[in-house]
């Protein structure tokens, strides 16, 4: 099931992308691409530093943090539609 999907979604991109001809486009393809590693990179940059910061906290801050994740993953799981 999850092949599948990740089929589709593979020729949906690829069906996108074979009309190409213009040298712009494939430049915009290119720095869309760029962008989307930078994105990636700070993404996990920030990931790990949180990590580590967590990783680091005092045993008495721990729990009321915990406390604050629950409640922010309660209040999106309220607001997010199915």
């Amino acid at each position: 099931m999850g092949v599948q999907a990740l089929y589709d979604v593979l020729t949906h991109i690829w069906r996108g992308l074979s009309p190409l001809s213009n040298a712009s486009q494939v430049l915009a393809w290119i720095g869309i691409a760029l962008i989307a590693i930078v994105v990636l990179y700070y993404l996990m940059l920030g990931i790990v530093k949180l990590l580590k910061i967590f990783w680091r906290m005092n045993i008495k801050y721990l729990g009321p943090v915990l406390l604050m994740l629950g409640l922010i993953l309660i209040v999106l799981a309220v607001i997010i539609p199915v």
